[in-house]
C-alpha cells in the first residue's frame, strides 16, 4: 500500500492537501514518541514544510530531515544508553532516579561524576549523531529546520536556522540543543552551551517567526497547567496549532531502552491518528463507529435475552422485540451506569468495553475495531478467576456486566469481525511503525 494514501478518504479529504510546520519540544528518552507523531502524519498524507525542535526535538528534526522517518524509527528502536554516554550502570540508574537500587558506595561513586565539572561523557552520542545527520542532505533539503541553544558563556538564546548555521557546524549545534544539564559542556568556537530547553523547551515561537499558519506541536512533557492549547493560543494568534502530547508515559526522560522507545512510537502513532478523527476512543484506539453488542444481543432467542437482561437486575419484559429488550432496557440501563445519556449507542457501548478492557489491564497500544475489543474482553475475563474479587469498581460497575457479556457468549459465540477497512489500517499502523517487519522476520525464522 502506498504510504500516505490511507483508506479513509472522507478523513483524508480534510488533511491531503494541507502543508504544516512541526514543532518538536525537548523530552529526552521519550523522544521517539516524535518520530511516531511524524510517521502517521506522512500516513495521513500531510506535507511536511518545516520541523522546528529544542533538545531532543533538535535531533529528531535534523535526523528526519537527513535519513527519513525509517531511518530515524529504527536508530530510536535499538539504541540504548550505552551508545549516548559513557556512563556506568550506577550511573545511569542515578540519572533516570532510581536511588533505591544503589547502595551507599554505589550512589557516592555516581554522584561523583555526576557533580563532576566535566560531567557525563557523550562522545558516543556524538558519534551516533553523525551516522543519523548528513549535513549535506539536511541543507539540500526542501523542508526547513530550525533548533533552539542557550548559551552560557553569552548567558542568551540563539534561535538557529539551518542557513545560520556555519558549515560542518549542524551536529555540534544540534547536539548543543540535546546538551542535557548532567551532560559534559557542548564548546563550539569557544562559547559554551547547554540544552536548548532552558530557554524554549517548545519552540513553537520559530513557526511563527516564519510565518506558518498551520503548525503540529508535539509536547512531550505538558509543562502547562489547565488547558494546553487555550495556553497556547496566547502565544501563537492567527496560527492554527494542533496539540499532541503523550497519552501515557512509560519512562522518564533519561531511559534510554529500545522496548520502552517502541512504546513511545507506537503511542505517538495512534495518538496522532485519534488527533486527526482516524480512530476513537477514551483511552484505547478505536477504529469504526459500530455497535458490537448489538447484534449478539438481538440474536438470541426471547427466553435468552430474557435471563441475560435478568443478570443485570432488569425485569426483561416477555412478548417485546428484541429492539425493546436492548434500546428500551439494556440501553438506558447502561446510560446510568455510565453517566452518560444521549451518547451514541456504540459510543457508550464501547466506552464501556475501555473501561472493562483497562481493568482487566488488556493491552492499549494496539488498534481495535468495537468488536475485536469486545472479543478481547470477554477472552480476557472468566467469572472463576474473579470470584474472590473484592475490588469495588468490580462489585458495583463491571461484575454484572462481565457476567451479562460471558451470558450472551455462551449462547452465541463472539467473534473478533475485522472489516477490509480496519485490515488495511492495520497493515499500515503495522508497517508504519516497524512491526509488519518483525512479524515477517518471524514467520520467516519459523519457517526454516
Amino acid at each position: 500500500m502506498k504510504r500516505a494514501l490511507l483508506v479513509f478518504s472522507v478523513i483524508l479529504l480534510a488533511v491531503t492537501a494541507a502543508s504544516v510546520a512541526v514543532v518538536f519540544s525537548g523530552g529526552g528518552g521519550r523522544g521517539a514518541y516524535e518520530i511516531g507523531v511524524y510517521g502517521a502524519l506522512l500516513d495521513l498524507g500531510l506535507e511536511i514544510d518545516a520541523i522546528y525542535g529544542s533538545s531532543v526535538g533538535a535531533i529528531n528534526a535534523a535526523g528526519l530531515i537527513s535519513e527519513g522517518f525509517e531511518a530515524a524509527r529504527d536508530v530510536w528502536c535499538s539504541i540504548d544508553y550505552l551508545e549516548l554516554m559513557n556512563a556506568s550502570p550506577h550511573l545511569y540508574e542515578l540519572i533516570q532516579g532510581n536511588l533505591l537500587g544503589l547502595d551507599a558506595m554505589e550512589l557516592a561513586s555516581a554522584m561523583r561524576t555526576l557533580t563532576s565539572e566535566n560531567g557525563i561523557d557523550i562522545e558516543p552520542m556524538r558519534t551516533k549523531m553523525k551516522e543519523m545527520i548528513v549535513e549535506e542532505k539536511v541543507i539540500a533539503s526542501d523542508v526547513e529546520l530550525g533548533i533552539v541553544l542557550y548559551s552560557l558563556s553569552g548567558l542568551r538564546p540563539y534561535a538557529m536556522y539551518k542557513d545560520r548555521i556555519p558549515e560542518g557546524k549542524l551536529v555540534d549545534f544540534v547536539l548543543a540543543s540535546a546538551n542535557f544539564p548532567a551532560f559534559t559542556r557542548e564548546k563550539i568556537n569557544g562559547e559554551v552551551f547547554i540544552d536548548g530547553g532552558v530557554y524554549s523547551n517548545f519552540p513553537l515561537f520559530m513557526a511563527k517567526e516564519r510565518g506558518h499558519e498551520e503548525v503540529v506541536a508535539v509536547d512531550l512533557i505538558g509543562i502547562y497547567f489547565g488547558e494546553a492549547l487555550a495556553f497556547i493560543n496566547i502565544f501563537t494568534d492567527g496560527m492554527k496549532v494542533t496539540l499532541i502530547e503523550p497519552s501515557e508515559q512509560f519512562g522518564t526522560v533519561m531511559t534510554f531502552d529500545p522496548e520502552v522507545s517502541k512504546k513511545y512510537l507506537i503511542c505517538g502513532y495512534l495518538d496522532t491518528m485519534k488527533k486527526f478523527g482516524v480512530l476513537r476512543g477514551d483511552s484505547y484506539f478505536i477504529l469504526g463507529d459500530d455497535d458490537p453488542l448489538r447484534a449478539h444481543f438481538l440474536s438470541l432467542e426471547e427466553e435468552s435475552r430474557i435471563e441475560a437482561l435478568r443478570l443485570l437486575g432488569l425485569v426483561g419484559v416477555e412478548g417485546e422485540t428484541a429492539e425493546y429488550h436492548y434500546y428500551r432496557e439494556f440501553i438506558p440501563w447502561l446510560e446510568s451506569i455510565a453517566k452518560q445519556p444521549y451518547s451514541r449507542t456504540c459510543h457508550l457501548v464501547t466506552g464501556m468495553l475501555e473501561e472493562m478492557a483497562a481493568f482487566l489491564q488488556i493491552e492499549r497500544l494496539v488498534p481495535y475495531s468495537p468488536s475485536s475489543l469486545m472479543f478481547e474482553v470477554i477472552k480476557a475475563f472468566s467469572a472463576a478467576k474473579f470470584e474472590s474479587e473484592r475490588d469495588l469498581r468490580y462489585m458495583t460497575r463491571y461484575k454484572k456486566l462481565f457476567n451479562f457479556l460471558e451470558f450472551i457468549d455462551d449462547r452465541k459465540p463472539c467473534t473478533s469481525e475485522l472489516s477490509t477497512e480496519f485490515r488495511s489500517f492495520e497493515e499500515e499502523f503495522q508497517k508504519s511503525v516497524g512491526l509488519l517487519e518483525q512479524i515477517c522476520s518471524q514467520q520467516s525464522r519459523i519457517s526454516h
